[in-house]
Order: C-alpha cells, then structure tokens, then sequence
C-alpha cells in the first residue's frame, strides 16, 4: 500500500512538472517567433471562365489573367514572408516582404516585368521582394526599396485584393503592376499621408533605359465614409534599342524612332474616390488619364502626331448583405468602365502562343498597318500566331456583375457574368472576328 501510495505521489509529481514545463517550452516558441516578428500567409486561386462565343483559338480575347476560355485554370499558388515595421526599437523598425507567386497568373505578371526582353512561359514570378525602414522622423518616414505594387490604380494582380474575377482594361491594359526602386510613404495626420519614389520606371526589374520614373500618390480620409486617393507618374518608359513598344517579338528597333525613343516621356494622373454610402453600400469612382509622347506607330503611319493617349473612367458599387467578417457573408459587386486606346500603343499586343495570351485580338487587319499583326487570325490558315500585335486604335467598354459569398473568412467563392464590346472587331465569334464577347466566370479562393 504504501508503495502504491509512493508511485501515485511519484507519478502526480512528474503529471504537475510535466504540465508546468509543456506551457514553458510553448511560450519559448512563441515569443522567439513573435520578438523575431515574421509572419508567413498566402492564398491558392482557381477559376473557370466560361466564353459563351465559343472562340476557336480558346482565347478570352482582351482579358489579361482570365484568358482561357471554356477552361479551368490554377491562377496562382502564393506565399508571402515578410516583417512588418514598427516604431520602437532599432530591430522593430527593419522589415522586409518576400511575396512569391506560381501558377498561370505569374506567367502574364512576371512577362510584364522587364528582366530583358524575350517570351517567357514560366509559372514562377517574385511578385514583390523589397526592404523597409520606418524612420524616426516625425511621425514616422517609411523607407522601402525594391520591387513594389504601384501606387497606380485602384486594382491589383491578386484576385483577393479585388472586388470581381476579371481586371479592368484600365488596370491590365495601361496601368503599371510593379515599380522597382525607392519609395517613402510619409503620413502628415490621422487624415493625410504622402508617397513618393524614384524607379526604374513601369514593371522594370532592369532599366530598360538610363531614365528614372518618378512616382507619387496622396492619400485623404477627411471623413470616416468618404476617401479620396490621387497618383501619378512621370518619366521615360520607352526601351534603347531592345524591343518595338515593349512588344518582346517585334524585335530591335532604331532609337529615337517612334515606340524606340528613351527620351519620350510618359505623363499618368489619376485618382480614386471611395464613398460609403451606407454601412452596407459602396461607391468607387475611378478616373484615369495617360499620355506618352513618340508612341503611336498607328499615328505615326498615318501622317499624325505620334503621341499615345489613353484614358479611361472605372466605376464600382458594392452591396454587402451582411457582416463580411463572419462565415456565409454574401456581397454583390457591380463594375462598368469605359477605356479609350486612342494612340494604339496599349491594346492588342499580346500572342496568342505568349505569356498565356493576355491582350490578344483578332488581326481584321490592324489599324496600324506599319507593324505585323499578332494574336489570331481567323482566316485563311487559321492558326495560332507566335508574334506579338501591334496595337490597335479603339474605344471598349464591359459591365461586370459579380456575386461573392465567403462560407468562412478564409474561404471565397465568386461567380462573375461580364460582357465587354468594342468599337472595333477585335473579339472572336467562332471563327469571326466580331465586337463584343460575354463571359460566365467562377472562382474559389483560400487565404492563409
């Protein structure tokens, strides 16, 4: 009895050290982990788009990252590493991001960051890689260096950061995705704060010129239901000799000729205006204008000053049903934007064999007869085309209709019914050029 008694005392003694220590060794892990301040999160994409055209060359024509029609598609696996800054000690104030991304999406994104020029099909994009320091002046200068998403526009590359499937013309076809350089973000009150920043110029991991791009954006919230964001860019966009208006197939070109000029400069201005109508009701408004000077070959061609212009306006309302934080939250996303190529140097350049045939159309023939079509030709041979375009002059709207419902926070589906048309027969009926196309779009997203 006695040495039952002992064991039992013996084995209560061990169950209370082993508990003491468990709770020890656990907090151990977690404070290294949180004094280090690393944070790891990503999130999987997977969409179907159905083109209700039916195009032969199975091409969403003029869309950016939901371009295979009638398919399902992995967009993108991603992971993001990163250590936020914050003010205190001399280690809180150092941080960096590492966003990585796989997947079809990557191949369009990392295609549209210059690492010299050439086609590229591979899966695997550093989305974002840069430093940051949050200084001690004032209320605090943010300091990043490196590869980052652009102040420009109000959509993203990723899906989730967006309020539909499908980008805009505006964002895919004329806005910039990354800047790689330096930036410093500075907030002057709860109310303002301030961001601008030197770099390589639109979606240059290399400078393809010896000209740096200057880029800014100010951002207000005078009242908790109203926010207004303006942005802009200025510098030389254009290439020494490497490729024709950032068309990797077109091949080299002469420097100083239109769409080859490193001293042209590119002039972007826009803004975002958020309006909370209700706590369950929102407005965006989104006006965006650029222009670049000795870019438009279609103009040049035809005896015109050879300027590029494009421009656009993006509207957005979205109705939440309820609390968009909690499991089964349902929202309704309403999207139309009217976009204007009026310099051909934006729209059509893509191949339909090139980076996952984002921006192909259908060669009826081009407006700019100077340079090759790319794309897809619906005649004659009717094959794939491996080349680039070369741009086409026109005016396109779409009406975008988009039902998102969250069965948890992390977990969100959407179905998307868009329709887009053209002033110009640059979509595919079969195979018949033709000016419109409409879409039916699902999506499933994880975030972790």
């Amino acid at each position: 009895m006695c040495a039952m008694v002992s064991l039992l005392g013996s084995n209560a003694v061990f169950a209370q050290e082993a508990e003491l220590r468990a709770p020890l060794v656990k907090k151990e892990a977690e404070s290294l982990w949180q004094t280090l301040g690393f944070k790891i999160s990503g999130a999987t994409d997977v969409t179907y788009t159905q083109n209700f055209n039916n195009p032969s060359n199975n091409v969403n024509n003029m869309r950016i990252f939901d371009t295979q029609a009638n398919s399902f598609v992995p967009q993108v696996a991603q992971l993001v590493f990163e250590k936020p800054t914050s003010a205190g000690s001399a280690y809180d104030r150092v941080g960096f991001r590492a966003r990585l991304s796989w997947g079809a999406q990557a191949r369009f994104s990392r295609a549209r960051t210059n690492y010299q020029p050439g086609n590229d099909n591979a899966e695997f994009d550093p989305q974002e890689i840069y430093g940051e320091y949050l200084a001690p002046i004032g209320n605090g200068l943010k300091i990043q260096v490196g590869k980052i998403h652009t102040l420009v526009g109000l959509e993203q590359i990723n899906s989730w950061d967006n309020y539909n499937i499908s980008r805009t013309f505006m964002f895919g076809l004329s806005q910039a995705f990354t800047t790689t350089g330096i930036r410093f973000t500075y907030p002057i009150n709860k109310y303002a704060t301030v961001a601008m920043g030197l770099v390589n110029g639109w979606d240059n991991i290399e400078d393809n010129n010896r000209g740096k791009t200057f880029e800014w954006g100010v951002f207000l919230t005078p009242h908790d239901r109203l926010s207004a964001t303006f942005y802009g860019t200025y510098g030389a966009e254009q290439g020494n000799g490497n490729n024709i208006g950032g068309f990797a197939a077109a091949g080299a070109c002469v420097q100083g000729t239109t769409g080859c000029d490193p001293t042209a400069k590119r002039l972007v201005a826009g803004a975002i205006i958020t309006v909370k109508v209700t706590d369950k009701d929102t407005l965006v408004f989104e006006p965006y204008y650029a222009n670049e000077s000795n870019a438009s070959a279609a103009n040049f061609a035809a005896g015109r000053a050879p300027n590029a212009r494009w421009n656009g306006i993006g509207t957005y309302y979205i109705h939440d049903f309820n609390d968009q934080m909690q499991p089964h939250a349902f929202s309704y996303r309403l999207r139309g934007e009217v976009w204007e190529d009026a310099g051909g140097a934006r729209s059509c350049g893509g191949g339909a064999n090139v980076n996952g045939a984002p921006n192909v159309c259908v060669n009826q023939p081009p407006t700019n007869p100077a340079t090759a079509p790319g794309g897809f030709f619906p005649t004659g041979a009717g094959v794939f085309n491996g080349a680039t375009g070369g741009g086409e002059i026109q005016t396109v709207w779409e009406v975008t209709n988009t039902i998102q419902y969250k069965p948890a926070p992390s977990l969100i589906t959407r179905m998307e019914v868009r329709h887009d048309h053209s002033n110009s027969p640059v979509f595919m009926n079969g195979t018949v050029a033709t000016n419109n196309q409409t879409t039916l779009g699902f999506q499933v997203m994880y975030l972790f």
